[in-house]
Protein backbone atom coordinates (compact mmCIF):
# COMPACT_ATOMS: atom_id res chain seq x y z
CA UNK A 1 0.00 0.00 0.00
CA UNK A 2 1.55 3.62 -1.02
CA UNK A 3 2.42 6.04 1.70
CA UNK A 4 -1.02 8.01 1.01
CA UNK A 5 -3.09 5.45 1.04
CA UNK A 6 -1.76 4.34 4.35
CA UNK A 7 -1.96 7.55 6.26
CA UNK A 8 -5.34 7.83 4.45
CA UNK A 9 -6.30 4.52 5.96
CA UNK A 10 -5.10 5.30 9.50
CA UNK A 11 -6.54 8.36 9.76
CA UNK A 12 -10.07 7.37 8.72
CA UNK A 13 -9.53 4.19 10.77
CA UNK A 14 -8.65 6.02 13.22
CA UNK A 15 -12.00 8.84 13.40
CA UNK A 16 -14.36 5.37 13.42
CA UNK A 17 -12.90 4.15 16.16
CA UNK A 18 -13.31 7.24 18.08
CA UNK A 19 -16.53 7.86 16.95
CA UNK A 20 -17.59 4.05 18.08
CA UNK A 21 -16.32 5.40 21.73
CA UNK A 22 -17.92 8.27 21.79
CA UNK A 23 -20.74 6.21 20.62
CA UNK A 24 -20.91 3.77 23.35
CA UNK A 25 -20.10 6.82 25.98
CA UNK A 26 -23.21 8.67 25.19
CA UNK A 27 -25.35 5.14 24.80
CA UNK A 28 -24.36 4.68 28.73
CA UNK A 29 -24.53 8.80 29.46
CA UNK A 30 -28.14 8.02 28.02
CA UNK A 31 -29.12 5.18 29.60
CA UNK A 32 -27.79 7.21 33.39
CA UNK A 33 -31.15 9.14 32.96
CA UNK A 34 -33.32 6.44 33.17
CA UNK A 35 -35.48 5.73 36.44
CA UNK A 36 -35.32 1.82 37.20
CA UNK A 37 -38.96 1.84 35.80
CA UNK A 38 -37.57 2.82 32.36
CA UNK A 39 -34.95 0.06 32.40
CA UNK A 40 -37.57 -2.26 33.42
CA UNK A 41 -39.91 -1.58 30.22
CA UNK A 42 -36.71 -1.34 28.13
CA UNK A 43 -36.25 -5.26 29.49
CA UNK A 44 -39.82 -6.25 28.90
CA UNK A 45 -39.64 -4.71 25.48
CA UNK A 46 -36.59 -6.45 24.72
CA UNK A 47 -38.81 -9.62 24.76
CA UNK A 48 -42.28 -9.26 23.46
CA UNK A 49 -41.12 -10.10 19.83
CA UNK A 50 -38.41 -12.92 21.27
CA UNK A 51 -39.77 -16.51 20.10
CA UNK A 52 -42.72 -15.90 18.49
CA UNK A 53 -43.29 -17.66 15.38
CA UNK A 54 -45.40 -21.08 16.34
CA UNK A 55 -41.95 -23.46 15.03
CA UNK A 56 -39.86 -21.20 17.57
CA UNK A 57 -42.25 -21.59 20.51
CA UNK A 58 -42.81 -25.37 19.47
CA UNK A 59 -39.23 -25.91 19.44
CA UNK A 60 -38.55 -27.54 22.62
CA UNK A 61 -36.20 -27.37 25.44
CA UNK A 62 -32.08 -26.70 23.84
CA UNK A 63 -29.68 -29.52 24.74
CA UNK A 64 -28.58 -27.29 27.70
CA UNK A 65 -31.65 -27.29 29.13
CA UNK A 66 -32.66 -30.58 28.50
CA UNK A 67 -29.75 -31.95 30.33
CA UNK A 68 -29.74 -29.25 33.09
CA UNK A 69 -33.68 -29.67 34.14
CA UNK A 70 -33.43 -33.43 33.46
CA UNK A 71 -31.01 -33.66 36.27
CA UNK A 72 -32.27 -30.84 38.85
CA UNK A 73 -36.02 -31.45 38.46
CA UNK A 74 -37.79 -34.49 40.13
CA UNK A 75 -40.97 -35.62 38.54
CA UNK A 76 -44.26 -34.24 39.56
CA UNK A 77 -42.33 -30.99 40.61
CA UNK A 78 -44.46 -27.69 40.94
CA UNK A 79 -42.20 -25.59 38.92
CA UNK A 80 -42.58 -21.70 38.87
CA UNK A 81 -41.07 -20.66 35.72
CA UNK A 82 -39.44 -17.28 35.95
CA UNK A 83 -39.25 -15.70 31.45
CA UNK A 84 -41.56 -18.27 30.42
CA UNK A 85 -42.47 -15.60 27.76
CA UNK A 86 -44.47 -16.87 24.79
CA UNK A 87 -43.87 -20.52 26.16
CA UNK A 88 -41.19 -22.40 24.35
CA UNK A 89 -40.01 -23.75 27.78
CA UNK A 90 -42.97 -24.02 29.36
CA UNK A 91 -44.49 -26.07 27.26
CA UNK A 92 -41.78 -28.26 26.66
CA UNK A 93 -41.77 -28.60 30.45
CA UNK A 94 -45.84 -29.44 31.01
CA UNK A 95 -45.29 -31.94 28.21
CA UNK A 96 -42.65 -34.08 30.09
CA UNK A 97 -44.68 -34.28 32.67
CA UNK A 98 -43.80 -31.25 35.40
CA UNK A 99 -46.63 -28.94 36.54
CA UNK A 100 -45.61 -25.59 35.54
CA UNK A 101 -46.58 -22.00 36.19
CA UNK A 102 -45.54 -19.01 34.31
CA UNK A 103 -44.32 -15.35 35.04
CA UNK A 104 -42.91 -13.41 32.27
CA UNK A 105 -42.11 -9.09 32.47
CA UNK A 106 -43.91 -8.95 28.54
CA UNK A 107 -47.79 -8.85 29.14
CA UNK A 108 -47.66 -9.68 25.18
CA UNK A 109 -45.51 -12.68 25.45
CA UNK A 110 -47.65 -14.13 28.20
CA UNK A 111 -50.93 -13.68 26.04
CA UNK A 112 -49.32 -15.15 23.52
CA UNK A 113 -48.61 -18.19 25.54
CA UNK A 114 -52.15 -18.70 26.67
CA UNK A 115 -53.08 -19.55 22.87
CA UNK A 116 -50.33 -21.76 22.38
CA UNK A 117 -51.63 -23.56 25.29
CA UNK A 118 -55.28 -23.49 24.57
CA UNK A 119 -53.84 -24.66 21.28
CA UNK A 120 -52.22 -27.73 22.57
CA UNK A 121 -54.44 -28.50 25.57
CA UNK A 122 -52.18 -27.58 27.93
CA UNK A 123 -52.92 -25.64 30.88
CA UNK A 124 -50.96 -23.37 33.78
CA UNK A 125 -50.90 -20.71 35.45
CA UNK A 126 -49.72 -17.14 33.97
CA UNK A 127 -48.86 -14.15 35.46
CA UNK A 128 -46.73 -10.82 34.13
CA UNK A 129 -44.22 -8.55 36.04
CA UNK A 130 -40.94 -8.35 37.32
CA UNK A 131 -40.75 -11.25 39.30
CA UNK A 132 -39.22 -8.92 42.21
CA UNK A 133 -42.14 -6.49 42.06
CA UNK A 134 -45.12 -9.29 41.76
CA UNK A 135 -46.61 -10.87 44.15
CA UNK A 136 -46.05 -14.56 43.79
CA UNK A 137 -48.67 -16.95 43.74
CA UNK A 138 -47.58 -20.18 45.76
CA UNK A 139 -45.25 -22.33 46.70
CA UNK A 140 -42.74 -24.28 44.76
CA UNK A 141 -40.59 -27.56 44.62
CA UNK A 142 -38.61 -25.35 42.01
CA UNK A 143 -38.41 -22.59 40.41
CA UNK A 144 -36.78 -21.69 37.22
CA UNK A 145 -34.92 -18.78 35.76
CA UNK A 146 -35.28 -19.25 32.31
CA UNK A 147 -32.52 -18.75 29.60
CA UNK A 148 -30.51 -15.73 31.44
CA UNK A 149 -33.57 -13.88 32.40
CA UNK A 150 -31.63 -13.95 36.23
CA UNK A 151 -29.25 -11.67 34.74
CA UNK A 152 -31.93 -9.04 32.85
CA UNK A 153 -32.83 -8.11 36.62
CA UNK A 154 -30.97 -4.80 37.19
CA UNK A 155 -29.32 -4.11 40.32
CA UNK A 156 -27.41 -6.56 42.64
CA UNK A 157 -29.69 -5.27 45.40
CA UNK A 158 -32.76 -6.65 42.95
CA UNK A 159 -31.47 -9.60 41.96
CA UNK A 160 -30.89 -10.32 45.89
CA UNK A 161 -34.43 -9.23 46.82
CA UNK A 162 -35.53 -11.70 44.53
CA UNK A 163 -34.03 -14.74 45.53
CA UNK A 164 -34.93 -14.00 48.83
CA UNK A 165 -38.46 -14.00 47.68
CA UNK A 166 -38.98 -17.16 45.81
CA UNK A 167 -36.55 -18.84 48.66
CA UNK A 168 -39.65 -17.98 51.15
CA UNK A 169 -42.04 -19.61 48.38
CA UNK A 170 -39.97 -22.88 47.89
CA UNK A 171 -41.12 -25.83 49.51
CA UNK A 172 -38.70 -28.45 52.01
CA UNK A 173 -36.16 -29.45 49.47
CA UNK A 174 -36.80 -26.84 46.86
CA UNK A 175 -34.41 -26.10 44.07
CA UNK A 176 -33.70 -22.39 42.37
CA UNK A 177 -31.91 -23.52 38.96
CA UNK A 178 -30.49 -20.34 36.89
CA UNK A 179 -28.93 -19.86 33.58
CA UNK A 180 -27.06 -16.37 33.23
CA UNK A 181 -24.35 -15.13 30.75
CA UNK A 182 -20.40 -15.43 32.06
CA UNK A 183 -17.96 -12.60 31.34
CA UNK A 184 -15.41 -13.03 28.91
CA UNK A 185 -13.62 -10.41 30.71
CA UNK A 186 -12.98 -7.80 33.20
CA UNK A 187 -16.15 -5.10 32.84
CA UNK A 188 -14.81 -1.95 31.70
CA UNK A 189 -15.04 1.05 33.92
CA UNK A 190 -15.50 4.01 32.41
CA UNK A 191 -18.88 3.56 30.75
CA UNK A 192 -20.28 2.39 33.77
CA UNK A 193 -18.69 5.78 35.77
CA UNK A 194 -20.47 8.20 32.75
CA UNK A 195 -23.58 5.68 33.61
CA UNK A 196 -23.30 6.27 37.13
CA UNK A 197 -22.26 10.20 37.03
CA UNK A 198 -25.66 10.63 34.43
CA UNK A 199 -27.66 8.78 37.15
CA UNK A 200 -26.64 11.18 39.97
CA UNK A 201 -26.77 14.52 37.71
CA UNK A 202 -30.16 13.26 37.02
CA UNK A 203 -31.15 12.01 40.41
CA UNK A 204 -32.79 8.95 39.09
CA UNK A 205 -32.98 6.03 41.83
CA UNK A 206 -31.23 3.64 39.06
CA UNK A 207 -27.14 2.60 39.93
CA UNK A 208 -25.81 1.03 36.92
CA UNK A 209 -22.67 -1.25 38.34
CA UNK A 210 -19.97 -2.95 36.66
CA UNK A 211 -21.29 -5.99 34.57
CA UNK A 212 -24.11 -4.42 33.12
CA UNK A 213 -23.87 -4.36 29.59
CA UNK A 214 -25.84 -1.62 27.57
CA UNK A 215 -26.64 -1.52 23.76
CA UNK A 216 -29.44 0.06 20.98
CA UNK A 217 -32.38 -1.74 21.09
CA UNK A 218 -34.05 -3.46 18.28
CA UNK A 219 -36.67 -1.33 16.42
CA UNK A 220 -37.11 1.96 17.92
CA UNK A 221 -33.83 3.98 17.78
CA UNK A 222 -34.15 5.37 21.28
CA UNK A 223 -34.88 2.26 23.06
CA UNK A 224 -32.02 0.46 25.52
CA UNK A 225 -30.94 -3.36 25.46
CA UNK A 226 -29.67 -4.35 28.36
CA UNK A 227 -28.18 -7.50 30.35
CA UNK A 228 -25.94 -7.88 33.56
CA UNK A 229 -23.18 -10.38 32.65
CA UNK A 230 -21.27 -12.75 35.73
CA UNK A 231 -18.08 -12.36 36.97
CA UNK A 232 -16.34 -15.51 38.46
CA UNK A 233 -17.95 -15.57 42.25
CA UNK A 234 -20.52 -13.12 41.85
CA UNK A 235 -23.87 -15.36 41.80
CA UNK A 236 -22.42 -17.21 44.46
CA UNK A 237 -21.74 -14.18 46.46
CA UNK A 238 -25.21 -13.51 45.41
CA UNK A 239 -27.04 -16.81 46.62
CA UNK A 240 -25.31 -16.25 50.40
CA UNK A 241 -26.26 -12.91 50.61
CA UNK A 242 -30.01 -14.36 49.85
CA UNK A 243 -29.23 -17.05 52.62
CA UNK A 244 -29.34 -19.89 49.74
CA UNK A 245 -26.47 -22.43 49.77
CA UNK A 246 -24.73 -23.00 46.08
CA UNK A 247 -25.31 -26.97 45.33
CA UNK A 248 -24.58 -26.86 41.72
CA UNK A 249 -22.52 -24.77 39.32
CA UNK A 250 -20.74 -24.89 36.19
CA UNK A 251 -19.08 -21.55 33.97
CA UNK A 252 -19.52 -22.49 30.74
CA UNK A 253 -20.47 -21.06 27.11
CA UNK A 254 -23.64 -21.02 29.67
CA UNK A 255 -23.50 -20.46 33.17
CA UNK A 256 -26.00 -22.56 35.10
CA UNK A 257 -26.32 -23.17 39.21
CA UNK A 258 -28.74 -24.62 41.52
CA UNK A 259 -29.56 -22.76 44.73
CA UNK A 260 -31.36 -24.29 47.70
CA UNK A 261 -32.09 -23.09 51.22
Amino acid sequence: MSAWRTALYTLLWGAGHSLHLASRAFMYLAAGTLRLDDVREAIANTWHEFFRSEAAILSGLMSWERGFYGRFLKPGDHVLLVGSGTGRDLIALLKLGYRVDGLDVSARAIALARRMLEREHLSAELSSGPVEVVALPGRYDAFIFSWFCYGYIPQTSSRIAALRKVKAHLNPGGRILISYIPADRPPRGLPIRLARLAARLTRSDWRPELGDVIGPGAGDRRAIRYEHQFQEGELDGEARAAGLTVVFHERDDVGTAVLMA
